[in-house]
């Protein structure tokens, strides 16, 4: 046999077990009985991710669409070679995040986040997230809101004046941006317990070292980043140590200074700083009550610099990131629908004369025709349109003998249920009157999941209602928004991101109301 011949043969021979391994992967979801989404050859069913043409939360709606038109509960589908388990049926959907949790516990693989932000709540499983959620949950409740009200409520009037800025130079502003700002003051201040001055000053470090947390690697991306971002991650930067150091050393410096001055604020550090001292929160101001009795606090309950880095950084990202991508959303649709947002003014005139003109935390409790326009946005476009989940524990899927397995990567398409005719009548069509006391109780259990469910439900979603509700207020209280032509509708969603963000940005012109 001659080299030529010889080559060629190799060729065909590894081309031909390339191929046979390929089409081997593509084919677990057959042999286990569930119906697949026909994935090609290397890209599965993901092609527009590793692309970079598909945002994460149209992926997942695809699949949520596909599975739909075949008529089945639940399927498969494929990232490259990675299988991932996608329910379609609210029953289903539901057994996994409330009735079954405990199969799944994971948003996805530890390994993935080699980092301080390992140690926060969004990225623990198991027995140590159990733990962490118990000492956290104390800091959500609402008599802990209505404690970071008072330090929310300064930001808003800094929101305002800037709005009128805006409004008197008549020119195009882009909202994300403006209110990222808004939420990177508020969130600094109520987290960090410092005044991070972004509102005033668009290069302020706090949110530029935030931003640059979030922000993806201009280089090419592995194959590990694709992965992670497929299953629905958003990508960190590999170069993150400096950013988790400035964030650690405010951090360091904020706890110094108050124990060292015996500062009290209303906020969420406070409370951080209790559970490093005490190991549990309490409604008292004092930080260290030497009158505790030490011998009775379980130094596993006590939180070391680590520990409330983490919480203060995913409270912070989490924090910032969505509420300001929820009230842009909002604002999109309102500038297309002015009598909404003369019915949101003329609530909260309502309201306020009730209570002084003073917004208190009572008052923002009253609005609810605000709050159902954040419901009806969150509906539309779901921050998270894919909320990630790890199996872990083999799982029986309700009805049937198929196991998803330990380590199976699964994917809850919130958007899909979201935009689904069956549950939600020309989902296209903004309509806030879907969430009105009345209409709310008839939308299905777990079709409109834009916080997630169960026991792993978002810690943070009070603040971030009652933060993204001020926002919109002092936003609409004394302005019109109309959109600029900068703006493209029908919108496009950003490419190579989780969060779902408008390409090109929500481009809004702002004019006084007259009085």
């Amino acid at each position: 046999m001659d080299i030529f011949t010889l080559t060629i043969s190799i060729v065909v021979i590894l081309v031909s077990v390339i191929y046979g391994f390929s089409k081997w992967k593509h084919g677990y979801w057959r042999r286990k009985g569930v119906t697949q989404l026909e994935p090609e050859f290397f890209f599965g069913n993901a092609r527009g991710l590793f692309g970079g043409n598909s945002s994460i939360g149209e992926i997942a709606l695809n699949f949520y669409r596909n599975l739909r038109k075949k008529k089945v509960k639940f399927g498969g589908v494929y990232m490259s070679y990675t299988p991932n388990f996608v329910p379609v049926d609210p029953d289903i959907i539901k057994d996994i995040m409330q009735k079954n949790f405990d199969h799944f516990t994971a948003h996805f693989p530890p390994l993935m986040f080699p980092t301080i932000f390992g140690k926060s709540l969004f990225h623990l499983e198991g027995d140590a997230w159990r733990k962490t959620r118990k000492q956290l949950s104390p800091t959500f409740t609402s008599g802990k809101m209505k404690m970071m009200f008072e330090t929310l409520l300064e930001k808003t009037s800094v929101l305002e004046n800037l709005i009128d800025e805006y409004a008197n130079l008549s020119a195009a502003v882009n909202m994300k941006d403006v209110l990222v700002r808004f939420t990177s003051d508020v969130v600094g201040s109520v987290g960090f317990g410092i005044d991070c001055n972004a509102m005033k000053d668009p290069d302020s470090q706090f949110l530029k070292q935030g931003r640059y947390i979030l922000d993806p690697p201009e280089k090419k991306s592995s194959y590990l980043d694709l992965l992670i971002r497929a299953f629905g991650i958003r990508k960190l930067r590999k170069d993150i140590k400096p950013a988790e150091n400035f964030f650690k050393n405010m951090v360091q410096q904020t706890i110094d200074y108050r124990e060292k001055n015996n500062v009290y604020r209303k906020d969420f550090m406070h409370l951080m700083i209790q559970l490093k001292n005490r190991g549990i929160v309490s409604d008292d101001e004092q930080i260290f009550n030497k009158s505790d009795n030490l011998s009775k606090i379980n130094t596993n309950d006590i939180y070391n610099l680590d520990d409330i880095t983490a919480q203060c950084l995913i409270f912070f990202i989490a924090g910032f990131d969505t509420s300001a991508t929820t009230m842009s959303f909002a604002i999109l649709e309102l500038a297309q629908h002015p009598e909404m947002q003369q019915k949101i003014r003329d609530e909260a005139n309502e309201v306020l004369e009730r209570y002084n003109g003073k917004m208190t935390y009572e008052a923002m409790m009253e609005l609810t025709y605000t709050e159902q326009v954040i419901d009806e946005t969150l509906r539309k476009y779901p921050p998270l349109g894919n909320i990630p989940r790890v199996c872990t524990k083999d799982y029986t899927i309700p009805g049937t003998d198929i196991v998803v397995e330990k380590g199976t990567f699964t994917s809850i398409p919130a958007w899909g249920l979201h935009l689904d005719p069956e549950y939600f009548p020309e989902p296209e069509k903004f309509d806030p009157e879907r969430f009105s006391l009345e209409n709310k109780k008839n939308i299905r259990d777990f079709t409109y999941i834009p916080f997630g469910e169960g026991p792993r439900m978002c810690l943070g979603l009070r603040f971030g209602m009652m933060q993204t509700k001020a926002g919109l207020v002092s936003l609409l209280r004394n302005h019109n928004f109309s959109l600029n032509k900068k703006t493209t509708v029908p919108i496009k969603t950003q490419r190579d991101t989780v969060i779902t963000t408008v390409d090109g940005g929500i481009w809004v012109d702002i004019t006084k109301v007259e009085q």
